[in-house]
């Protein structure tokens, strides 16, 4: 059963994984190096779960750690209600293929309804990452379009296609 929890300070080396390389961020997910002990600061200075954005660790049916989903506020529209949640994650590639991104996208987007006032929960993938979209689908979240060239990854700006939940859904 896949779950998420606080992240742990033993969980910072596979999710720092993430940041290795392009092997392991995996096609979609790998936007080059990024500033090294990054997670490890950020877990030490308990700085993982704030009103603006937060991090819990992807479990396993073993309480293995297996990935990170995040989420950030982004604006929407006029105050003070245009405020919504941008989610997303990451697997290791030995865990992937086995449901663990849409449940545990499924329980975040349930996380965030139950323990904040935002309506609506955003998730955005590129058009050409089909498993995602397919996780979105699976975890409840609406295909509402796409955001032409909104993503630059590789060299070239590529296109994303959005998905939502609202609160309820």
């Amino acid at each position: 059963m896949t779950s998420l929890r606080r992240v742990a300070v033993a969980d910072i080396e596979v999710l720092e994984a993430e940041y290795d390389g392009p092997d392991v961020a995996g096609e979609f997910s790998w936007f080059g190096f990024v500033d090294p002990g990054k997670a490890r600061r950020r877990v030490e200075a308990a700085d993982t779960l704030r009103p603006d954005q937060g991090i819990l660790s992807v479990t396993d049916d073993a309480g293995a750690v297996v990935g990170a989903l995040t989420w950030l506020k982004v604006f929407n529209g006029p105050p003070p209600n245009g405020d919504c949640w941008n989610m997303g994650i990451w697997i290791h590639p030995d865990h992937r293929g086995k449901g663990h991104g849409s449940e545990a996208q499924r329980l975040g987007a349930a996380y965030l309804f139950e323990h904040t006032m935002l309506e609506r929960v955003e998730a955005g993938t590129e058009s050409g990452n089909v498993a995602e979209q397919r996780a979105l689908e699976k975890a409840g979240f609406t295909r509402e379009g796409v955001l032409r060239r909104a993503c630059f990854r590789g060299g070239e700006y590529r296109d994303m296609v959005i998905y939502s939940k609202l609160r309820g859904e």
